[in-house]
């Protein structure tokens, strides 16, 4: 076996940020696809929501399926099938003219794909290199979600502008299929001990009998699906994901519309929107260093408090609004929700990372991402719907806010359980 001269896990790192670049790009450009649907066809905004509605509920319905598929076939197989399918999905995504044909390319290809290259699979791949800064390093890889929204979705409202969305479908399909497929496929890599190294970096243990230097692999408690399941901070989490995937998805797909709404061209609007992509590149980074040496709770405590501020300022961006005080109101939102709700992702996998880990962490990953997906396809729907009905988007932004806090309630009280689960535990022998 060939000894590396460094930690492979930063190479791990530099995938996942690679995958979360475009997956979460991608997603977040659904938002300005929208608006530009919205012109091309006679549709209203909760039947045009329920595009991305779609893709969500296929990604978490097929997320046990991911998680499974990770625990068995492992990184380097499981992530370019992801890669195929959004390649596939949104090159033909830009050939469909009728609601069944998105429902199906978009929906369900681009959805299984972003499935094997999403939030399950990335963060159970570094929570087996990373034991003692699992936090930091999700946090490290999520920076690529900032970065795909601050480069990805200004680029696809330009590629938009000049070429039409089909154009600018395609042109991102062939870029995660030049992209994603075959760098997983080269360089991925299950976990330390494939490699002859120890989780975090760590100096390889010497064994008493031979003098030899060899991994000693280091092993969490042995979580089976079946004792999740059984457990109360599984439907914790479960609960947090449905509210969190709501929030997120509501902002992501209706904020571009809102802001045009309240005055903004389509560019503006989508400039703006990139730059809470700019906020979350340190916020994840820094957040999850904070949760590592804080606390979990305590961490997501303080950005659960910027998010919801963010959203109450957004509320208070309204049509008729004088200029000044409408971009004074935004870049305040984009500061405080870009920082405060980049927390999410380092907090919700180091959690579930730290109270499920062992063999089967793929797969209660897997599941857990179930309520997440029925988040994600709940709030475009609704915040569309809302905005059929009533004129604005207010008592979604409201439903937003709501979501944000409950999502917070969910992490307190599953490290209050784990807390009290190791202060009974009894002493090893």
């Amino acid at each position: 076996m060939i000894r590396l001269p460094f930690f492979y896990g930063y190479v791990i790192i530099s995938l996942c940020f690679l995958n979360m670049f475009l997956m979460r790009g991608i997603l977040a450009s659904f938002g300005v696809f929208y608006v530009a649907l919205l012109d091309d066809f006679e549709w209203s905004r909760a039947t045009a929501a329920s595009i991305a509605s779609a893709n969500a509920l296929v990604y978490g319905a097929s997320s046990p399926l991911v998680g499974w598929s990770y625990d068995r076939l492992g990184p380097r197989i499981l992530m370019p099938i992801g890669g195929l399918l959004i390649g596939a999905g949104l090159i033909l995504s830009a050939q469909s003219s009728s609601l069944w044909q998105f429902y199906i390319f978009y929906g369900l290809f681009v959805g299984l794909g972003l499935g094997g290259i999403g939030f399950v699979s990335n963060s159970a791949l570094l929570s087996f290199w990373f034991r003692q800064r699992r936090a930091t390093a999700i946090g490290l890889a999520t920076m690529g979600l900032g970065m795909g929204i601050l480069i990805v979705v200004p680029t696809i409202t330009i590629l938009i502008s000049w070429y039409g969305w089909r154009t600018a479908l395609v042109v991102a399909g062939a870029t995660v299929l030049a992209v994603v497929v075959p760098l997983n496929a080269l360089l991925q890599r299950r976990r330390p001990e494939d490699i002859g190294q120890l989780p975090d970096g760590a100096v390889t243990a010497t064994t008493p009998e031979t003098g030899d230097s060899k991994p000693q692999p280091v092993t969490d408690n042995d979580w089976t699906l079946k004792s999740a399941l059984a457990s109360f901070p599984f439907w914790s989490i479960a609960l947090g994901h449905l509210v969190l995937g709501t929030g997120l998805s509501l902002m992501y797909t209706h904020v571009v519309a809102h802001m045009i709404n309240a005055g903004l061209d389509t560019l503006a609007a989508a400039s703006i929107f990139a730059l809470v992509g700019a906020a979350r590149i340190p916020g994840t980074a820094i957040w999850g260093y904070i949760s590592d040496r804080l606390d979990r709770a305590r961490a997501y405590g303080l950005g659960t408090l910027m998010t919801v501020a963010g959203i109450a300022v957004l509320m208070a961006v309204t049509p008729g609004v004088p200029t000044w005080w409408l971009y004074a109101w935004l870049y305040t939102f984009v500061v405080l929700y870009g920082l405060g709700h980049s927390a999410g992702n380092p907090t919700f996998g180091a959690t579930i990372a730290d109270i499920f880990g062992g063999k089967s962490v793929g797969t209660i990953f897997g599941f857990l991402e179930i309520t997440f997906g029925i988040g994600m396809a709940f709030g475009p729907w609704f915040g569309g719907f809302v905005h059929d009905v009533t004129g604005s988007y207010h008592y979604a932004l409201i439903l937003g806010l709501v979501c944000f806090a409950l999502s917070f309630l969910s992490i307190y009280v599953s490290m209050m359980w784990q807390r009290r689960a190791r202060q009974t535990a009894p002493e090893p022998a």
